[in-house]
């Protein structure tokens, strides 16, 4: 006879998850805090990068602050927890290709990245963790899910 778990073991949340959680939604609602009041810096920013042309610097100056704040909570909170964590996961891998491309044609910028006063590498790879950490979630909530339906 198997036993029924007692329900405050039942609901219990993983803290690696939780962390995981906390930790990418917090990085995403704080990155779309600081540009989303500073657009005119974060506008700039975008230009040093030299990879858009005018139209499109002020289309993503304007749309990416909102999303990442979105996207923050959207992981934060859970709500729809899988397709915020894939467009997570591709924000982030656009971000790193984009620092990539900064290193291989020796453009030495400070990338604006969360405030810090980093360089591109070591941004790339504090995204790259970030990555990982949103696979793992990506990957945890679907082995999550798959255990309920069973």
């Amino acid at each position: 006879m198997i036993k029924k778990l007692p329900v405050w073991l039942e609901n219990r949340v993983d803290p690696i998850e939780l962390l995981f959680r906390i930790i990418v939604g917090g990085i995403f609602f704080y990155a779309g805090f600081l540009k989303i009041n500073d657009l005119q810096s974060f506008e700039l920013s975008i230009r040093n990068y030299q990879i858009l042309n005018d139209p499109w610097v002020g289309i993503l100056a304007m749309t990416l602050p909102p999303l990442e704040i979105i996207l923050g909570i959207s992981i934060l909170i859970k709500f729809l927890y899988q397709g915020s964590l894939l467009i997570a996961c591709m924000t982030m891998s656009v971000f790193i290709a984009s620092l990539i491309s900064l290193l291989a044609r020796n453009i030495d910028i400070n990338c604006g990245c969360l405030g810090l006063n980093t360089s591109v590498q070591i941004q790339i790879m504090i995204d790259i963790l970030i990555v990982l950490m949103c696979i793992f979630l990506m990957k945890y909530s679907k082995r999550i899910t798959r255990n309920v339906s069973c």
